[in-house]
């Protein structure tokens, strides 16, 4: 908004009333953008009055209501066995962690793995794992050891 240009305006008035009046007549003469918020009065000595007499935005300025965001479906992920997943129970997070603390004993090589099954799952940790995956998970970390 390099473009603006300060305006100073000095208006005298008799009281509030004529004051609103001599604003009223000066923005009816003028070209206001949508963007521009006109006040009367400083807002820490705005009356309630006052307050419901400033429009607080024009329809023009109002914005539209945001869409809320999708994730995206993501192909990669690896598909789970549900076929037995009534048998085997969902692994908690503590179970997860402790599997993956004792593979990652094995050096620096293991971790790598274990941070590369996370990416397979779509995942940043072990916490973020759905229940839904969780069995399929444990598995493959068990195959990492």
């Amino acid at each position: 908004m390099s473009n603006l240009i300060p305006i100073q305006i000095t208006l005298q008035a008799a009281n509030a009333a004529d004051a609103r009046q001599l604003i009223q007549d000066l923005a009816g003469t003028m070209q206001i953008p949508p963007q521009t918020h006109v006040s009367t009065v400083p807002a820490s000595a705005a009356s309630p009055q006052d307050q419901l007499d400033t429009p607080a935005t024009s329809p023009a300025s109002k914005a539209a209501p945001q869409e809320p965001e999708v994730e995206p479906i993501n192909n990669d992920e690896p598909e789970t066995d549900n076929s037995d997943a009534s048998d085997e129970p969902i692994p908690t997070d503590v179970e997860l962690r402790v599997l993956a603390a004792e593979i990652g004993k094995k050096g620096p090589e293991a971790k790598k793995k274990i941070k590369e099954l996370l990416g397979k799952y779509g995942v940043p940790n072990i916490t973020a794992v759905p229940n839904a995956k969780r069995v399929a998970f444990k598995r493959d970390l068990g195959a990492l050891a």
